[in-house]
């Protein structure tokens, strides 16, 4: 009889055990409810809304947006973690501009000077020209910039004068793959010349559409952030600005409206216009100086001071112990700024992963797991991560308590039963084997590791919000449907999303939250020999030799 019940007991152990395997719990279940495609596109429809102009960050819009997911979350049950009792945790930046009031061209001629003025007829072709300065000198035309070659310039002198290239866009099939540089690079060539910088006279396009909505150029604006170290993330991280009143400028690069490149030719417009159609259509514009006339620069920045938020709050574990150990789900809540008139929404990239938290925070207040999960909507993101990392670098829980790390960052997109795991093998074994488990019992899509690599040329590993996670020695995950053509475009709209494939990954999400939130011991680190406790000494780990 002892044996017969011992039997009986071992059955009933193994069938529990089958169905816990096999499919959510039933509190699971009630909290799988709670996430719905319908209600994911009540906020969708809002947070991609053109009203928030991409939510780029600083700005007015990502504030109002990051006040918004605050109140969302706190009225679901999130609660504030952070020191002072808030849900916002401000992070110092440093936004550096070209002056509008102070920068001016003007170009001298023996008829007398005409003043050009930002940002109405220039601006910097690039962000990273951000040192005072002035040039004073001549003028060297070197015709279509996608026509220059080492051949055409090699018998015009460019040493300290100023050159000037007309703009044209490259036909679909004369450009570069993807990662491959360019055969020929004018600005490099002009640089090891001498030449003092180049101003491109825009493409056609542009100027079609400046005119056409009566636009100016943008300002564009450099950050730096004071606060956070972003070392390991190279040409990513933010540099801070040049110093102020530096006395040269060691290569200008600018862009002009048409009239303006008419000006500093000494053309009239019309003729301008018919240079630049000849070019289009294929032939050659000849290089040489520009006599009679010189340019005068005078480029000055100025430099604010203000505050870019993440959002952070955290639903209290259920164990009276293992409360004091964290899961982090993180999604970055900003895009890019308005690009010429163009709004680029960023529906999947990532208003996605913030509205996914707003459910999971819904669907986990009906079944708490024991360890207190921490939501992180971060900032600046497409900044250089800047958000998740001063989360780490400024944790308001110790960060070797974070047992992992769930990164929602773009879910809607690509094929409908596939998705990317990025990181979740790097640091440990258990980790990738619980998510890939909760992902086979919950909504069954398949896995592919494609950029789990580090050294994969598209670099996905070091592009998201789980890698300051892991720079700190968590293991960390980014949910990832993929890159389409409408990436970083204005296209990235909610019609576009596959609310279907959304939901099925919100749902993955809140499983896999409660099964590593639930486990007896923190996620082991059993992968790199050189990471084998959380900690920001990890910093130091180059991931890149992987």
């Amino acid at each position: 009889m002892f044996h017969r019940k011992i039997a009986v007991f071992t059955v009933a152990a193994v069938c529990i055990c089958v169905f816990f395997a096999a499919g959510p719990l039933p509190a699971q279940s009630r909290g799988l409810k709670a996430i719905s495609a319908k209600d994911l596109k009540v906020h969708m429809d809002l947070l991609a809304s053109p009203v928030f102009e991409g939510r780029p960050s600083p700005s007015t819009a990502v504030e109002i947006a990051s006040l918004y997911l605050a109140q969302q979350a706190a009225k679901r049950g999130l609660k504030p973690i952070l020191p002072d009792g808030a849900y916002l945790q401000p992070i110092p930046v440093e936004v550096t501009a070209l002056s509008p009031a102070k920068s001016r061209l003007r170009v001298l001629s023996p008829g007398g000077e005409q003043v050009l003025y930002f940002p109405q007829s220039f601006a910097p072709t690039s962000i990273r020209m951000t040192v005072d300065g002035a040039f004073s000198g001549g003028i060297v035309f070197v015709g279509a910039a996608r026509d220059a070659d080492e051949k055409s310039l090699e018998k015009v002198d460019v040493r300290g004068k100023m050159a000037v290239a007309v703009g044209l866009t490259l036909p679909e099939a004369a450009r570069p793959a993807a990662g491959t540089p360019p055969p020929f690079s004018l600005t490099r060539y002009l640089r090891e010349k001498g030449a003092a910088g180049l101003i491109t006279i825009i493409t056609p396009e542009r100027e079609k559409n400046l005119s056409e909505n009566r636009l100016n150029f943008d300002i564009a604006e450099r950050l730096a952030f004071p606060s956070v170290d972003m070392s390991g993330r190279g040409s990513s991280a933010a540099a801070p600005a040049g110093a102020a009143g530096a006395p040269t400028i060691p290569f200008i690069q600018l862009d002009v409206r048409h009239d303006a490149g008419a000006a500093i030719l000494g053309i009239m417009p019309a003729e301008m216009e018919a240079r630049i159609d000849a070019a289009a259509k294929g032939g050659r514009l000849a290089p040489g100086p520009v006599e009679g006339r010189s340019l005068e620069a005078s480029l000055y920045f100025d430099t604010r001071e203000t505050v870019t938020s993440n959002i952070v709050g955290v639903i209290e574990g259920s164990d009276p112990k293992l409360k004091r150990e964290y899961v982090t789900i993180t999604g970055h809540q900003d895009h890019l700024s308005m690009r010429e008139g163009s709004v680029y929404p960023g529906a999947d990239d990532n208003a996605s992963g913030a509205v996914a938290m707003l459910e999971i925070i819904e669907a986990l207040m009906i079944e708490r797991p024991k360890r207190s999960v921490i939501f992180v909507w971060s900032t600046a993101e497409e900044r250089g991560l800047v958000g998740a990392y001063y989360f780490v670098q400024h944790c308001p829980v110790p960060v070797e308590k974070i047992s992992a790390n769930l990164n929602l960052d773009m879910l809607s997109r690509n094929d409908p039963n596939m998705v990317y795991f990025v990181g979740s093998n790097c640091l440990s074994t258990e980790f990738d084997q619980i998510l890939r488990a909760a992902m086979k019992r919950s909504v069954g899509l398949r896995i592919d590791d494609l950029y789990q690599n580090p050294a994969h040329a598209d670099r996905f590993f070091f592009r998201s919000d789980q890698f300051p996670h892991i720079q700190y020695g968590i293991p960390g995950v980014w949910i990832f449907s993929g890159t389409t053509p409408d990436y970083h475009t204005s296209r990235d709209t909610v019609e576009r999303m596959d609310f279907a494939k959304f939901e099925k990954l919100t749902k993955f999400a809140y499983v896999a939250c409660l099964d590593i939130g639930n486990r007896p011991e923190m996620m082991k680190l059993d992968v790199r020999p050189d990471v084998t406790a959380r900690g920001a000494h990890n910093m130091k780990v180059n991931w890149r030799a992987r």
